[in-house]
Formats: C-alpha cells, sequence, structure tokens
C-alpha cells in the first residue's frame, strides 16, 4: 500500500507539463508556472530568459508605463543587459510623452526625479517645460490656424508651403525676452508624427540661425503676439492636419539683467 502511494506520487509529481509543451505554448502564465513547479530543471535558465522576452514585448505592446514598471519589477536586475537598458529607455521616452500630454508641474517633476541622469535633450526640455507650468495659467497660446502659403512669400506664386499661426498672450506681469515653441503634427489618435521647433521671440532661430529682426522684440506683459512658422507639409503619410503647440522653454528679462549683475 505504501508503495504504491509512493510510486501515486511520483507519477503525479511527473504529470506536469514538459518544456516542450512549454516552449509550445510560450506564455507568460505557462513559464512562470514551469519555473515555479521546477526550480531544479536543467530548463530553467531557458524558461527565465524567455519569461524576460515575454514581459518585455508585453510591455511594448501595452505601450503604457504599467507595462513597463511590470517588466522592471519582475526583473530589477535583468539577465539580458541589452535588453534592460532598452526597456529603460523606452520607459523613459514614454514618461516623456505622458508629461508632455499631461503638461503639469506634477508631472514633469516625476519625469525629471525618475530620470536625472537621462537624455541630455529631454531633461533640457524637461526643466524649461517645469519652469512654464508656473505659468500656465498666464501664458496663453491661442488655437493653430493651417493655411496653405507661398513659402517664398510671393504673393503670385504657387502654393507651396503651409502657414501655421497661433495668438500668444503673455499675462505673467514680466517681459519675455526668449519664448522657444515646439508644434507637433499628430495623427488621428493623437499620436505625433512628426515635430519642428521655431520661437515666439529669441535673439537667433534653432541651432543658432539667422532669425527675422522682428522675432528679437521682446514681449511686454499684457501684449499678444502672433507666433508664424513655415514649411513644406511633414514628410508623414499618417499627418491627420492635427497639430499641438507648446512652449518649451522661457527666459524672461529681468533673469537676463540678474544674470549681468556683479556678483
Amino acid at each position: 500500500m505504501i508503495r504504491s502511494t509512493l510510486l501515486l506520487g511520483l507519477l503525479l509529481v511527473g504529470c506536469g507539463p514538459s518544456f516542450t509543451d512549454v516552449q509550445k505554448q510560450d506564455t507568460i502564465e505557462a513559464y512562470e508556472k514551469f519555473i515555479a513547479e521546477n526550480p531544479s530543471s536543467g530548463s530553467i535558465t531557458l524558461a527565465k530568459l524567455r519569461l524576460e522576452e515575454l514581459y518585455a514585448a508585453k510591455a511594448r505592446e501595452l505601450k503604457t508605463l504599467e507595462g513597463y514598471d511590470a517588466y522592471l519589477a519582475k526583473f530589477p536586475e535583468g539577465s539580458d543587459a541589452k535588453l534592460r537598458d532598452d526597456i529603460l529607455s523606452e520607459r523613459e521616452g514614454l514618461l516623456f510623452r505622458w508629461a508632455e500630454e499631461t503638461n503639469t508641474q506634477e508631472a514633469w517633476q516625476k519625469f525629471l526625479d525618475e530620470y536625472p541622469r537621462g537624455d541630455k535633450a529631454r531633461m533640457t526640455e524637461a526643466r524649461g517645460r517645469l519652469k512654464l507650468s508656473e505659468f500656465r495659467d498666464t501664458l496663453v497660446i491661442g488655437a493653430v490656424e493651417i493655411e496653405p502659403t507661398n513659402l517664398a512669400e510671393n504673393p503670385d506664386g504657387p502654393l507651396d508651403g503651409l502657414l501655421f499661426t497661433a495668438d500668444v498672450t503673455n499675462n505673467t506681469g514680466r517681459t519675455i525676452n526668449v519664448l522657444n515653441m515646439k508644434i507637433d503634427f499628430l495623427d488621428a489618435d493623437g499620436r505625433v508624427v512628426a515635430t519642428k521647433r521655431w520661437p515666439l521671440v529669441a535673439p537667433n532661430g534653432p541651432g543658432n540661425l539667422p532669425i527675422e529682426e522682428e522675432f528679437k522684440v521682446p514681449v511686454k506683459n499684457g501684449e499678444t503676439r502672433t507666433w508664424k512658422y513655415m514649411d513644406m507639409a511633414p514628410d508623414a503619410p499618417t499627418w491627420n492636419k492635427q497639430v499641438r503647440l507648446s512652449a518649451t522653454s522661457v527666459l524672461f528679462a529681468d533673469e537676463v539683467k540678474d544674470a549681468a549683475a556683479p556678483k
């Protein structure tokens, strides 16, 4: 009787799915069950590697912070260094886009807190946007208007480009010397498919390009100025004639004076 019971127990232990069966299923649930029930299996390393890949694939499919955080919580060290680095980079980009869409002081602070040594360009913009979040109710950006235009500004020339305009009102109580702007081109689902940058006011254009004198004149408190940008349609077939205009950094006149004052 004892022998029969032992034999039955051995049969029951061995009746779980084999690693080959688990590979055929190729699901998170199957691998997690196999790892839990077969900690001494010779296939345990392969099972853990594939499980990590599946968690990463799920994060990329979901495209949510929760998905990426589930991977990082499950694999805090990561057995595949490149995969983990890629996931961290992708999560950083996702968090940055979330901060852009949310555009609150809390969102930008969260990004800077979580990625204090992140991508330099993102960090620079995040700091600027964090500063601007203090003025979200007093620096008013109006709706963007889009119309065909001639890029050479020839009234008799062909309409070979687009003119983007928006009224920006400075009610911050301070004079603005620099206000850099970014226009995102969106698809039907609101996803960014292309981005361009052009200031409302600045001493130079992006990349220190020469800029027309009208762009160099500071914007006084209470003043409304029209932001203008001309270009061809973005090289993005999914662009749905939708855009999002936002300010990315600001420099006030009193900050320039303070910087120039003797210490």
